[in-house]
């Protein structure tokens, strides 16, 4: 079976772990299958709609949840990162991390923040409903606005932060990733098909679970450099944590195991 990815413009090397986790999906499938990469130069509302009218290039898509998505494609159940991209931390710049080391309460940072946060990520959706003031724009976008202090800080999954700034800080010298606070909610990334695609869709999660089974999923995943990096620079156990609810929910994302999940 072809299995084409699609992945946004950050592309393949912030992406790392997802595709990652596909490939060790394919390997642990009873089924051949031949894995594919694209990065995709256009919005995220945009590659769904390709993937939900067939024209799409790409037949698997990997992003955050939604009760959207969830009712419009095949949505594989096993979140990708056990839950990491729900654990935020900021991109910032350097004369805001003495502000940031003063924060006690989610009422002071909400006070302060400006966040910045795609157009058409649930992330955006969940920081307006927890009352932070939220300013929209494209990726590549948010990486300018924090930099010229338009916005005062860049939500990343804390898995992400530490990858994307090493990449970024050639360009941007005064960006840097704050050390001191966490906001947390249930979400995570999962891999979605066209509606239907069921025996795609069959064949990752068969995968997936047989991974977890072995005991190969959670090998892989303390293994991998951008997980080690949340444990060894990161410092999650060194944060204050916010925690925040995830409005958008739903039973069936609630229903998926705990054991699915990880949690500082």
């Amino acid at each position: 079976m072809s299995v084409r990815l699609g992945l946004l413009g950050a592309g393949e090397e912030v992406f790392d772990y997802e595709i990652s986790v596909l490939k060790l999906a394919l390997r642990h499938s009873s089924r051949p299958a031949e894995l594919e990469v694209e990065v995709l130069s256009m919005p995220q509302e945009r590659a769904f709609i390709e993937l939900e009218n067939g024209r799409a290039s790409f037949n698997v898509f990997v992003s955050g949840f939604s009760a959207d998505r969830e009712a419009r494609f095949g949505q594989i159940d096993v979140p990708l990162s056990r839950g990491l991209l729900g654990h935020r931390i900021f991109v910032t710049t350097e004369p805001n991390l003495k502000t940031l080391s003063t924060i006690q309460t989610l009422d002071e940072l909400r006070e302060w923040a400006v966040v910045g946060s795609g157009e058409g990520w649930p992330d955006t959706t969940i920081f307006e409903a927890a009352g932070f003031q939220v300013e929209k724009a494209q990726y590549e976008n948010l990486w300018t606005m924090t930099a010229h202090s338009r916005i005062n800080l860049f939500n990343r999954g804390i898995h992400e932060a530490y990858v994307e700034i090493g990449i970024r800080k050639p360009i941007y010298e005064n960006l840097t990733v704050d050390p001191n606070l966490m906001v947390r909610y249930p979400f995570d990334y999962m891999f979605y098909v066209r509606q239907g695609d069921k025996e795609l869709a069959s064949l990752i999660e068969e995968g997936l679970l047989a991974a977890y089974e072995s005991g190969a999923f959670m090998d892989h995943f303390y293994a991998h450099p951008m997980i080690r990096t949340v444990v060894e620079e990161a410092n999650p156990a060194g944060r204050r944590i916010f925690d925040i609810p995830n409005p958008l929910m739903t039973d069936r994302q609630r229903a998926i195991p705990d054991t699915f999940w990880h949690r500082f």
